[in-house]
């Protein structure tokens, strides 16, 4: 699948390649990957993320010093999830369902 400037941070045009010529059971684990792909390179739109409270913002840094990150980015880069952060003001939901 390809669309202009729409692979892994804007730096090709390949959106989605993925492959599963020798599986056993190629339907469902296309589906697996794609799931994945969506979870990890998937764009939700600005509009749907959510804005973080004091609230969430408590326990968003609590459970990254659980996890021993120091910030937000820098457990995003560790989940490959760095494109769905912009900061603290507003987070993409699918950060928080990880």
């Amino acid at each position: 699948m390809v669309e202009r400037d729409g692979g892994y941070a804007g730096l090709s045009d390949t959106l989605v390649d993925l492959r599963v010529d020798d599986h056993e059971q190629p339907v469902e684990e296309i589906l697996r990957l794609y799931r994945l792909h969506r979870a990890l390179f998937g764009k939700t739109p600005q509009h749907d993320w959510v804005e973080v409270d004091e609230a969430l913002r408590a326990e968003i840094e609590e459970r990254l010093a659980a996890l021993g990150h120091a910030s937000l980015e820098d457990w995003a880069g560790v989940e490959n999830l760095e494109e769905r952060v912009d900061g603290m003001e507003r987070i993409d939901p699918v950060v928080l369902g990880r």
